[in-house]
C-alpha cells in the first residue's frame, strides 16, 4: 500500500508489483514545498514533509516515534532535486548478497536526508524490497532495487524521470486513486496493518499484507543540472536506495559513469601552472597567487 502518487509513491508500487504483490496508491493530502522541511517536532516535520494533515493521534504518535532519532534536516536548494549517486558497478554484477557493515549512528542522518527530498518515503517494515548492497563512489554502502533503466531529457531530468515512472505503473495496471486521501494508519498490537481512506464515497479500510509505504506526493520540485548527468546519452538507472535497518529511502538515479565534466580549479594563473608550495606564493609577484593567506585561513576556507 503506497499513499503519495508523486515520483517515490510510483516507485515503490513498481517494486511492489514487479515482486507479485497486489498494490494500492492513493494521494496525500498536499503536496510537498520546500518550507515543509524544517517545520515543528520531528513528527510534525514527517506529516507536513508527507503532506498527510492527519489529525489521528495514534498515527501521529507513530510519525513521531519513528521520526525520533532524526537531525537537523539539510536545508540546501539542492536536497529538492533527484539524486544522482555514482555506484562502483551495477547492481546485477555482484554475486549473492554482501552484508554491510551497521553502523546505526548513521541511520539518523540518512533518514534526515530522506526526509528532506521530496523524492523520499517512509515503509512501515524494514524491508529490503529484494534489494541488492551497492558501494557508491565514497564508499557509502546503500541498499537498491532497481525499477529499470532510462535516459532522462537533460534540460528536465526529474520531470523526464516522473513521467517514465508513470508510463511503467501504466504498463503493469497499477491505478493512482487521485480522489482517495489517507485519513488514518491502522494498527494491531503496535504493529502497522493497512490504513483508512477518505474518498468521495465515504471511508474506504484497506489491509496491508506487506507494510504502508508512505512518500511525498509531489511529481517533482527540483531540476537537477544536466552536468550532474553522465556525459552522452547513458542511461541511468531509477533506484529505490535505502539503507539496511533504516525505514527510510529515496529515489535516486544511479550509474557507473563519471558524472559530468571535471570542474576547472578555482585559481589559475596566467601560464595555468601553480606553484608546488603555496608558501611560496606570499612574495611571488600578484600574477602568481590569488591572494595573500597570512597565517592559518578561517575554518571553512
Amino acid at each position: 500500500m503506497c499513499t503519495g502518487s508523486g515520483t517515490a509513491g510510483l516507485a515503490s508500487a513498481i517494486a511492489v508489483a514487479d515482486m507479485g504483490g497486489d498494490v494500492f496508491v492513493a494521494a496525500s493530502a498536499v503536496g510537498f514545498t520546500a518550507d515543509d522541511r524544517a517545520v515543528g517536532s520531528a513528527g510534525q516535520r514527517i506529516s507536513s514533509w508527507l503532506g498527510l494533515g492527519v489529525s489521528d493521534a495514534e498515527t501521529n504518535d507513530y510519525l513521531a516515534a519513528v521520526s525520533s532519532d532524526l537531525g537537523p534536516l539539510p536545508s540546501s536548494v539542492r536536497d529538492l532535486d533527484l539524486p544522482v549517486r555514482v555506484v562502483s558497478e551495477p547492481p546485477a554484477a555482484r554475486s549473492g548478497r554482501t552484508v554491510a557493515p551497521f553502523v546505526g549512528a548513521r541511520l539518523g542522518d540518512w533518514a534526515a536526508r530522506c526526509l528532506a527530498s521530496p523524492y523520499g518515503y517512509l515503509h512501515s517494515r524494514v524491508s529490503d524490497w529484494h534489494s541488492s548492497t551497492v558501494q557508491a563512489g565514497d564508499g557509502d554502502m546503500i541498499a537498491v532495487a532497481e525499477i529499470g533503466s532510462m535516459t532522462p531529457r537533460p534540460g528536465d531530468v526529474d520531470a523526464s524521470v516522473h513521467d517514465w515512472l508513470q508510463a511503467q505503473a501504466r504498463d503493469r495496471g497499477i491505478t493512482v486513486h487521485a480522489e482517495s486521501v489517507l485519513n488514518r494508519i491502522v494498527f494491531e498490537e503496535g504493529a502497522v496493518v493497512g490504513a483508512v481512506f477518505t474518498t468521495p464515497q465515504g471511508q474506504l479500510a484497506v489491509r496491508a499484507r506487506h507494510g504502508v509505504t508512505i512518500a511525498a506526493d509531489a511529481a517533482q520540485l527540483g531540476s537537477t543540472a544536466a552536468d550532474r548527468l553522465p556525459l552522452g546519452d547513458t542511461p541511468l538507472r531509477v533506484c529505490l536506495v535505502s539503507k539496511h535497518a533504516s525505514r527510510f529511502g529515496r529515489v535516486e538515479l544511479l550509474t557507473s559513469e563519471p558524472v559530468g565534466p571535471p570542474l576547472p580549479p578555482t585559481c589559475r594563473t596566467a601560464n595555468h601552472r601553480l606553484p608546488h608550495s603555496l608558501h611560496t606564493t606570499h612574495d611571488r609577484s600578484p600574477q602568481w597567487r590569488c591572494g595573500k593567506v597570512h597565517g592559518h585561513p578561517p575554518f571553512g576556507q
